[in-house]
C-alpha cells in the first residue's frame, strides 16, 4: 500500500479520485474528494455501508464553510469561530452551490474544520472538501492500529497519509447549529 508523508502528494492522490487512510484528532479515517461521487461510493463499498448514509465533510477553513452554508446569523458565525478549528462537527444548512449528493434530505451537511496539524496541512494543500469517515467496517469498532486498518482496506485505490492521530479518545462532538443541541458529545 502506498504511503505519503507529504500533504501535496496525498492531495494529488485525492484529486485522482482515490481513497486515503488519514489521521484525525483521535481515530483513523477514510477520506476522498467530496466532489468525486465515484470515490464516495467506493468508500461506502469498502466500509460495507449504505450509500444512502451521509458523510462528514472536512473543510480547509471557516471561510470555506461560510461559502457553502445557507445564510447564518451573526451569533451562529460567532459559535463556529469559537469551536473551529477543533474537534467539533456541526450540522448546518447548505446553500445550492454544494452537490445534492453531499447533503441530507433536509439540505443539511455535517462539517468540521479540524485543528489536527496533519489534516490542516492536507486540506490546505487540497483546498477543497474532503469526505471523512471512520476507518472501519460499518457497525464494527474502529481499530487504533494502522497495520490493522491497512489490512481491512487493502485495495489499489487506497493509500495512507502517514502521520499520527491526535490525542482525542472519542469521535468528534456533533452539534446541530439550528437547535444548538448536541447529537453526540
Amino acid at each position: 500500500m502506498r504511503e505519503f508523508s507529504s500533504p501535496a502528494d496525498a492531495s494529488n492522490w485525492l484529486k485522482e479520485g482515490k481513497i486515503l487512510i488519514h489521521p484525525t484528532e483521535g481515530v483513523w479515517g477514510l477520506g476522498c474528494n467530496a466532489s468525486n461521487s465515484s470515490a464516495c461510493k467506493k468508500i461506502s463499498y469498502l466500509k460495507k455501508r449504505s450509500d444512502k448514509k451521509n458523510f462528514i465533510l472536512l473543510s480547509p477553513s471557516i471561510s470555506f464553510v461560510l461559502e457553502l452554508s445557507a445564510e447564518l446569523e451573526a451569533s451562529q458565525i460567532e459559535f463556529l469561530e469559537s469551536v473551529w478549528p477543533g474537534h467539533v462537527t456541526v450540522i448546518m444548512q447548505a446553500n445550492n452551490s454544494l452537490s445534492q449528493s453531499l447533503k441530507a434530505a433536509d439540505n443539511t451537511i455535517a462539517i468540521r474544520v479540524s485543528d489536527h496539524l496533519p489534516i490542516k496541512n492536507l486540506l490546505n494543500s487540497f483546498n477543497d472538501l474532503m469526505v471523512s469517515t471512520s476507518a472501519n467496517i460499518s457497525n464494527f469498532p474502529t481499530s487504533n492500529s494502522l497495520d490493522e486498518v491497512k489490512k481491512i482496506f487493502d485495495d489499489p485505490d487506497v493509500a495512507v497519509y502517514a502521520h499520527d492521530n491526535g490525542d482525542a479518545l472519542k469521535p468528534s462532538s456533533i452539534i446541530d447549529l439550528k437547535t444548538m443541541e448536541y447529537i453526540r458529545e
